[in-house]
């Protein structure tokens, strides 16, 4: 089966390199599949799930915000956070909902209600990706 390279690059470290058949991640437009000679592409990450197969076997992570980039010669997703399933700490997880729901609750301005929001998106999304 025919590959790419990709790249998956996170502020402290490089989350993943290597050939692949396929990738899926969530863009801020929705989920997008990539491809071998997929045309060139680039756009915002959301916060989603990434699912990298390689070698016939799936593998997902969970992803928020950056930015995917699709040329000819490989594929480099700029991640603002990325983990894969396994790593996840789900009672840290649930933590973080359950903190980011509390102030969601709270008389907040606008910019804090907005914060609160995103990090209860991000949790849910963290947990969701390690349950599956």
């Amino acid at each position: 089966m025919s590959t790419f390279h990709l790249k998956v690059l996170t502020v402290d470290r490089v989350f993943f390199e290597g050939d692949v058949e396929r990738i899926v991640v969530r863009t801020t437009q929705g989920d997008v599949g990539i491809l071998p000679n997929h045309v060139k592409y680039l756009a915002a990450l959301g916060i989603g799930g990434l699912t990298i197969i390689a070698d016939g076997k799936s593998r997902t992570a969970a992803v928020a915000g950056g930015f995917v980039d699709v040329s000819k010669e490989q594929t480099v997703i700029l991640a603002r956070t990325c983990e894969w399933a396994d790593e996840i700490d789900i009672s840290r997880a649930e933590s973080a909902e359950e903190r980011a729901k509390a102030k969601l609750q709270q008389k907040l301005s606008e910019h804090e209600q907005d914060i609160a929001s995103i990090k209860l998106r991000k949790a849910i999304n963290r947990i969701r990706i390690a349950k599956k």
